[in-house]
Order: structure tokens, then C-alpha cells, then sequence
């Protein structure tokens, strides 16, 4: 069972999967947060990291892209391709009314011909890469994964990655099973399953709803960053959560942002969204994470975590 590390903007970046692959094991392959083609300027300093091949050394690493042009996708390709990428990604998932009102990421759905005509494009005209996409089950109706099925059926796609919920879902409302059985049952192409796995019994819970046998794979966003052992925990088939290890793992976090020059401020910012994840869910961690959040200085805040250690 492979395992990736979705792509969360802001968090799993390129800081969080450098330091978590020196602590922690298990995660297959890493996704960089989207990438949008550039008109007029070049690659962003922060998409530049997230690219940078000797940064991200000891990760099989998947550039991800956020367009709905065929033009755009050849070109952006190409630019990443010199990186020494072979592999990319394309987001059809994201929900952000901001992506979805350019017709990018889950609002792409909306136009199943459009979407056709875009792959017909880019497989037709591709130079060596393997193309792979991440996508939600429809805009706002279950039925429209049946011809988003029937589009994706054509083409060669390295990996199909569903998160069997709508856009209109966002990240609320019970994922979809049924679609991502009925994907299995169709698609010949290899099925990541992405949404809702947590825990270990999440991972578990799924197992038996998908017959066992349907997912090639999983994609886990928050439960790894909620519990970076995870992975660890999915693979041995054993529950582990270790708080010492968690605290080391982001102690690194905030010497690599700080070594980088982010500053105390953004550094902070970083590491508030981080706990933030981390704890929300344990009531006996509540009055420490207020005093994470209400921290403005890393001597402040580094106080406040060794008094976390003795929760």
C-alpha cells in the first residue's frame, strides 16, 4: 500500500517535507503545492524551493499544477521538466471559489467538454512525461462523475487520485464511497484513494468499505501533519503516536524556517498552523495551544513548548 503526502498549501511544504523525511518514514511519494503557469515573470522564490531538486533530495517528489490551458500545461511541463521532473500532476480538486471562478482546479468539472478537449490536447503533444490528476467526483451533483468517468476512461493517466467528494462539499459532508468504487470498476489506470483518514482505524474502516481490494494507495493531508507517524502507524498496522518525537520533528520546522530567513513573525505563523493541526482535537491540550497562538516571540513560544512536553 503506497502512501502520499497531500499537498496542503501553506503547510506540507517544502521546510515540512525536508525535516519530515529526517524523522519520520513510510510516506511513498510527496506532492508540491499547486503550480500556476506564468505569463510574464518567472517561478516564484517559494516555488523555486519547492522545485529545487538538492533541497528536496531523498523525496520522490510530484510537481503539482493548477491550470485548465493545454498551451499552458506543455509550457509550464517543459520549464519544470529542465528541473529534472518527469512526472506531473493535475489539480482538478481544489474548492477555493478564488481557483474554481477561473474554471481551474474542481471548477474544471463544470465543462466535461472542455476537460476532454484538454487532455486530448496534452496527451497528443506530451514529450516523455507521465501525467497524473487529482480530482473531486463532480461540482455539485453525484451525477456527474459518470461522464467525468467516461473522459477519464480515454487516456493513458500514470494515477487517478479521488477524493470522492464535490466542490460543493469543500472539506464537509461524509465522502462518497460509491464513486470510488464505481472508479474501480471502470478505470484500468492506478486509483489513490484521498479524504477522511486520520487514524489509524480510519485507514482501517476503509479497507473493509472498499472491499480491500479497490486502492492502490493512499493520499493523507491532515492526518499526517495531526500525527506524522501515521504513515508508520498505517504500514505496521500498529497505533502510534509519540508527542517527544512530534515536538523534536517541529522544533526542526522552526530552526529551518528561522535558518532561511523568514523571520520570527512568519516563522511563528508557520508553527501556530502546524499545532494548530496537531492539537485541535485533544481537550488536554487546549490551554497550552491558546498559549501557542497567543505567542509573538520564539522565546516565548519555545517556553511554551517545553511546558507542553509535561501535559
Amino acid at each position: 500500500m503506497d502512501i502520499y503526502m497531500a499537498p496542503m498549501e501553506g503547510v506540507t511544504n517544502y521546510v515540512f517535507r525536508k525535516v519530515y523525511i529526517k524523522h519520520f518514514k513510510g510516506v511513498d511519494e510527496f506532492f508540491t503545492p499547486f503550480i500556476t503557469p506564468h505569463m510574464k515573470k518567472g517561478f516564484s522564490k517559494s516555488e523555486l524551493m519547492e522545485l529545487n531538486r538538492e533541497y528536496n533530495k531523498g523525496q520522490y517528489l510530484v510537481p503539482q499544477v493548477l491550470l485548465n490551458n493545454a498551451e499552458e500545461f506543455l509550457k509550464l511541463t517543459d520549464e519544470i521538466k529542465q528541473m529534472g521532473y518527469s512526472e506531473f500532476n493535475i489539480n482538478l480538486g481544489c474548492p477555493s471559489a478564488t481557483v474554481t471562478s477561473k474554471k481551474r482546479g474542481s471548477g474544471f468539472l463544470q465543462d466535461v467538454d472542455s476537460l476532454d478537449k484538454f487532455f486530448y490536447a496534452i496527451f497528443e503533444k506530451r514529450k516523455n512525461i507521465k501525467i497524473s490528476i487529482k480530482t473531486r467526483i463532480g461540482f455539485c451533483d453525484y451525477d456527474e462523475w459518470d461522464e467525468l468517468l467516461k473522459v477519464y476512461e480515454k487516456y493513458d493517466f500514470n494515477e487517478i487520485i479521488i477524493h470522492p467528494r464535490l466542490r460543493s462539499d469543500f472539506y464537509k459532508n461524509n465522502v462518497y464511497l460509491p464513486a470510488f468504487l464505481d472508479a474501480g470498476g471502470r478505470l484500468k489506470t492506478k486509483l489513490i484513494y484521498n479524504g477522511d483518514i486520520n487514524t489509524l482505524n480510519d485507514y482501517i474502516k476503509l479497507k473493509e468499505n472498499l472491499k480491500n481490494n479497490i486502492a492502490d494507495g493512499i493520499m493523507v493531508g491532515r492526518g499526517l501533519v495531526r500525527n506524522p507517524l501515521l504513515a508508520e502507524s498505517i504500514k505496521s498496522n500498529n497505533q502510534i503516536f509519540d508527542l517527544s518525537k512530534t515536538i523534536d520533528f517541529v522544533n526542526d520546522i522552526r530552526d529551518e524556517y528561522l535558518s532561511l530567513d523568514f523571520g520570527e513573525r512568519n516563522t511563528l505563523f508557520k508553527l501556530k498552523e502546524i499545532w494548530g493541526l496537531i492539537l485541535c482535537e485533544e481537550e488536554k491540550y487546549s490551554k497550552v495551544l491558546k498559549k501557542i497562538r497567543k505567542s509573538n516571540a520564539v522565546k516565548d513560544y519555545n517556553n511554551i513548548i517545553a511546558e507542553l512536553k509535561n501535559v
